[in-house]
This record gives structure tokens, sequence and C-alpha cells, in this order.
């Protein structure tokens, strides 16, 4: 979990002691390659961390499509939204999620119920501060942008975007994905890849 406190003490200093306590509400997890770890239609009421692997969530259309809504990795992001699986939106609402998650290679995560992440974070005015932070500058600014991106935006300037915010995303996650996510055809994305070398 060191990875992990690191990207908590880019926002807010914390002891060995309030490490220690936000460990405890932690379980460690080692999932199989196509596991479906939440189904659509479920309250999703955990937080998953991502320590190795892969995993995505996507949604299936009124036409039996799949959708790729967002990826899972560690490495190198803009804004580190990619490291943490959730549909806070479900939980808060009582409601079942739009999302399916699937681990896409083996891999390994660190657990906490929603309700336990609430209760720390009830506890201390310094984790609520880093709660409001992440919710608006990580999760509601990236989702905004990429509901917009793909309203918007060509495939080539949503590509563009891909790149300047997961700009090793080749090295860790397949093409069809990719394609999925920047929703265009395979033959599209391969495309734009040409065009830019």
């Amino acid at each position: 979990m060191k990875y992990f406190r690191k990207l908590i003490e880019h926002f807010i200093p914390i002891n060995d002691d309030e490490w220690a306590d936000a460990c405890e509400i932690f379980d460690i997890r080692y999932v199989e390659k196509g596991t479906i770890v939440h189904h659509a239609g479920d309250v999703f009421s955990e937080i998953w961390f991502i320590k190795s692997g892969l995993a995505r969530s996507y949604f299936i259309d009124i036409n039996g499509k799949e959708h790729t809504w967002q990826l899972y990795f560690r490495g190198k992001s803009k804004h580190g939204l990619n490291h943490f699986m959730d549909d806070s939106v479900s939980f808060s609402e009582k409601t079942g999620s739009m999302l399916n998650f699937e681990i896409i290679e083996d891999s390994v995560f660190y657990v906490a119920s929603l309700e336990a992440i609430n209760k720390l974070i009830s506890q201390d005015k310094k984790w609520e501060r880093l709660a409001r932070i992440w919710i608006h500058d990580t999760y509601y600014s990236a989702t905004y942008k990429r509901v917009l991106s793909l309203m918007s935006e060509t495939a080539a300037q949503r590509y563009a975007r891909l790149l300047d915010e997961y700009p090793f995303i080749f090295k860790q996650v397949k093409s069809y994905h990719i394609a999925s996510y920047l929703g265009i055809a395979p033959q599209t994305l391969s495309k734009l890849k040409n065009e830019s070398r």
C-alpha cells in the first residue's frame, strides 16, 4: 500500500497512526482474469484500489453492444482516476449501478466498503478534505471532460486526449478495449495510430 499512501500524501499529510487506521479498513483481493466483480443492476458498495493488473467497467446499450466506460490499471496518468474502481453514485443513491466491472487480466486489489470509507471520513476533517478533493478534482472533473469529449470531439481529438492523459496506455491495455473506451471501431484506432507515427 506504499503507492496508495504516496498518492494520498500528494494531497494531505498523514502520520503513521493515521495511515494504520486507514489500512485497517482494506482487504487484499486476488482476482482471476474474466471475473465479473460487479454486475449492472446491483448496488455498488465498495471501492477497489488497483495494486496490479487490469480491469474495466462497461455498460450494454439497448442494442446489446458493450461500451467500455473506464479502464483501470496502475501506470502514469494525468489524474489517477483509473486507479480506483467504484460507483459512488450507485452507493449514495442506493440504486443499481449501470456498469459491469470485469477483470481483464489476473489482478490484485485493496478493497474497502464505502460504508467504512464514509465512517473514516466522518472521524477526521483531514480525510474529509481528501474526499472533497478527489470527488471534485478527480472524479467530477474527469467524468465531465470525458462525457463532453464523447459528445463533441472527433475520433482524432479523443485519441489525442487519451494519449495526453494516459501516455503509456498502449503498453498496458489491448487495442480493442481502447477502441471501445474511445467509442470507435478497432480499424479507426489502427488508422489513428498509424497517422500519429
